[in-house]
């Protein structure tokens, strides 16, 4: 899994447990995505345009998340508080605590110390990273306006708004189009939405930001500019409705291989 992938799963699978706190029982809701990004070219290396399709599935206390193009999925269990990472080309899987301070820990724990002086500093390795995330992400922030402007996308009467995010390596500026007619949990819906960084330490606030959005983005297009490239993304809502998940949908395929999760640090 590379970092980028890791983070955003992580990062959505905090944000759902803590959405299915409060969530009543209902059906199972099943919703596709779209994304398309444009060619561009990044440290004099040109990068193809790209499309991809998502596909999540959301019930109650888990959530599986599917990425068609490169034939992943991404399981999220709240009793267990864990987030399964799937390979389906490799046949395995490994697995990350939703527990910022339990994932530091295993990550200093993996490591053999080569003497007793650098033992004592891997002791104090969790409190460093998370001191150290919680110092990347202060220096993160959001700003949503809604223009008041209004259409119907699809079936869905749309609101429009403005999203200004300044992050560490560049910002991102975009315009997204959200609906409140879709009958299903916006709590659990605005996890999904809001998931990319939500379990680093210090996101607090953009995520309060980010609750000026209503309902759900069926549409939005953005622009993020990092290492002097710019990046132009459309992303779409293709369908939304209530499913019954196929059998296993939250559960380990039989005969997957466990490995060790790539740590993002």
């Amino acid at each position: 899994m590379s970092r980028k992938r890791a983070v955003i799963a992580l990062g959505l699978a905090a944000v759902v447990a803590l959405a299915f706190a409060a969530a009543p029982a209902r059906a199972d809701v099943y919703m596709k995505q779209r994304t398309h990004t444009d060619a561009f070219k990044i440290m004099g290396k040109a990068q193809p345009e790209k499309d991809s399709v998502m596909v999540f599935w959301l019930a109650e206390g888990k959530a599986r998340t599917d990425n068609e193009g490169d034939n992943t999925s991404t399981i999220f269990l709240a009793d267990k508080k864990l987030i399964y990472a799937l390979d389906h080309n490799k046949r395995q899987y490994s697995e990350t605590p939703l527990d910022f301070d339990k994932m530091f820990e295993e990550a200093a724990a993996a490591r053999e110390p080569k003497d007793s002086e650098e033992a004592e500093a891997m002791k104090k390795m969790p409190g460093f990273m998370k001191n150290m995330m919680k110092g990347v992400m202060g220096g993160m922030s959001a700003k949503v306006t809604e223009t008041g402007e209004t259409k119907t996308i699809g079936n869905w009467a749309c609101r429009k708004y403005l999203i200004d995010m300044t992050m560490m390596a560049g910002e991102m500026k975009s315009e997204a189009w959200a609906t409140e007619d879709l009958k299903i949990d916006y709590g659990l819906a605005f996890a999904m939405a809001n998931a990319m960084m939500a379990a680093q330490p210090g996101f607090d606030k953009v995520l309060q930001e980010m609750r000026k959005v209503k309902g759900v983005v069926v549409y939005q297009t953005a622009t993020t500019t990092m290492m002097g490239a710019e990046v132009a993304s459309t992303t779409e809502l293709l369908e939304c409705s209530d499913k019954s998940s196929p059998a296993g949908t939250y559960d380990i395929p039989a005969g997957y291989k466990k490995v060790k999760a790539v740590r993002g640090m």
